[in-house]
Parts: C-alpha cells; structure tokens; sequence
C-alpha cells in the first residue's frame, strides 16, 4: 500500500515498491516555475528518524535528468529492498535539488525542494 495525502504525508507499507512525481518548484505556491533539470543536476530523497539531519538519512536516493518525466517532474521510485529491513513507524522525508553554478563549474548550490514531511512505514 501506499498513499500520499493532500498535505504531502506519506504512508508507506514496509516492503513495497511505489512511484512518486515531484515537481520541482522553483516559486511559490501561489506562481509556481518549473525548474528544468539538467545534466549537471542531481535530486535527492531522504527518509529520515525524528530529529535526524538530511546527512543521516536512513534512506536516501540521488536522481538526474534520466528520472524526469515529460511534465518535468522527477520521478522517485522505492523497491522492496528499500523499507523490508526498516521498522515500521514515524519518519521523516525531504527532497533538495543540487544545481551546479553556471558561473563556476566546481561549484554548486542546494535547496530544499519539500521540507521535512511525515512519512509512515507500516508492517
């Protein structure tokens, strides 16, 4: 099972596989802009434990430009090897986008795409 409410929360059965679109939102809510990927950008996904930062993420994925879909979205995708060892129970999910600064090629910039959000393991 796996279900994603209104306000971001995810519950996730542990074991499954799922597929989740995130749109890169570089504006507001209110007048979104689609950040386009490229290939010198790379998003991240974390689950986290409570009071845990990004860095000790129990679960974390990197994509690229090859996991976007054609309405720019990235598309994250969790396999059963993923949560089948993880404790059901209470976490926490954050996305931050890695752009490389046109200016300096050695150098990039990180922003958090969504913010912590719950994200639930059930058995």
């Amino acid at each position: 099972m796996f279900n994603i409410a209104y306000n971001g929360i995810i519950t996730v059965t542990r074991g499954d596989s799922f597929r989740l679109p995130i749109a890169l939102n570089y504006g507001t809510n209110l007048e979104p802009l689609r950040y386009q990927m490229s290939q010198k950008n790379f998003v991240y996904f974390a689950v986290m434990e409570p009071n845990q930062p990004f860095e000790n993420a129990l679960i974390r994925k990197k994509y690229t430009i090859d996991d976007v879909d054609e309405q720019d979205n990235v598309i994250i995708k969790f396999r059963p090897q993923d949560t089948q060892c993880v404790l059901p129970g209470k976490y926490y999910y954050q996305v931050k986008l890695q752009r490389f600064n046109s200016d300096d090629p050695e150098d990039y910039e990180v922003d958090t795409i969504v913010d912590k959000t719950l994200f639930y393991i059930l058995e």
